[in-house]
């Protein structure tokens, strides 16, 4: 097979770089008034570019040959084509042709999602580490999912359409990025053995597990019915869950991380993501009790942007650099 001969390391550094820059060309687009992109556009197509195979290797990439082997060497060779399609949506006005190009993007995220799904029934995929990284391939369809409705200009039980560009973004960042970097730490700590840590994580993960479709649900509730407590209740879960992850990376693996810029990475990822946290916290007490408010345009700017780039592409950066040195 040829992607059996093929370098898909190389291929996948190449394929991040130049997302990344193309995503940098597309940011200064839009600062000069070139591109009509709004905040959670920028948001998502980094998600596209950089997110994604970023975090897709950091699962998968079992070394034996498998099913899910063969299967996460064709995602890896197909992301970039992948990525094209499905980021031209973002750059057209919504319609048909957006939706066909972003429904290209749900097909590949659906095959990520069958290697989520294999590596589940795999014995590896038993520990709860392991079940984090797959569990956060298989949700990432959801997120295209919406994609595709927001390319298509719907809106599902009246939500705004800034509700359903919102959650593509969800189930992209705090579904992929969050749930990789959840089962990279258990597995980091399970090999610590220590046992105050490790009864920590449990809990957390399987917080972490359940969340975003508990805080999905929530809404949804919301949406229909009124009554805001189970969204509220998720959100409030989601992120004391997000900053217990944070605080065990900072005492557990950021003093034993190398090489030093990993470290100075998760450092910095695992600080900005207690922050945007608390900031959540602050954003769901203020609706439940009036006190304050604080607007989904504000939790954009703070909680969307310092997230997306601190916490999810520094965070991945740092570990994909520090399961490199390991393999070294």
């Amino acid at each position: 097979m040829f992607i059996d001969t093929f370098d898909l390391t190389r291929w996948n550094r190449i394929s991040v770089s130049l997302g990344g820059s193309v995503w940098m060309l597309i940011l200064f687009a839009r600062l000069f008034g070139w591109i009509m992109l709004d905040d959670l556009d920028l948001i998502l197509l980094l998600a596209l570019c950089v997110i994604t195979p970023l975090a897709v290797p950091l699962a998968t990439l079992p070394r034996k040959p498998c099913l899910s082997g063969d299967l996460c060497g064709l995602v890896i060779f197909l992301q970039p084509f992948a990525t094209l399609i499905g980021g031209a949506s973002l750059l057209l006005g919504r319609g048909l042709l957006a939706a066909a190009a972003a429904a290209v993007w749900l097909l590949f995220t659906a095959l990520i999602a069958l290697i989520g799904v294999l590596l589940l029934f795999q014995k590896r995929g038993r520990s709860l580490p392991d079940a984090c990284l797959a569990v956060a391939l298989a949700y990432v369809p959801i997120g295209g999912t919406w994609l595709v409705l927001d390319r298509l200009g719907l809106q599902p039980l009246s939500f705004s359409q800034t509700i359903v560009l919102l959650t593509a973004v969800h189930f992209h960042f705090i579904t992929l990025a969050a749930l990789i970097i959840t089962g990279l730490t258990g597995r980091a700590i399970l090999a610590t053995r220590r046992e105050i840590p490790w009864k920590t994580y449990r809990v957390t993960a399987m917080c972490m597990l359940l969340n975003p479709l508990l805080v999905a649900t929530g809404i949804t509730i919301t949406q229909i019915t009124g009554v805001s407590f189970l969204e509220s209740a998720g959100a409030c879960l989601l992120a004391l869950s997000m900053i217990l992850i944070a605080l065990l990376n900072l005492i557990c693996i950021v003093p034993t991380t190398a090489p030093l810029l990993a470290r100075g990475l998760l450092a910095f990822s695992s600080t900005a993501v207690a922050i945007t946290m608390l900031f959540a916290g602050a954003y769901v007490l203020g609706n439940v009790t009036g006190f304050w408010t604080i607007t989904i345009s504000q939790m954009i700017v703070i909680h969307g942007w310092i997230n997306a780039l601190v916490f999810g592409l520094c965070g991945l950066l740092g570990w994909r650099l520090r399961v490199e040195a390991e393999k070294a």
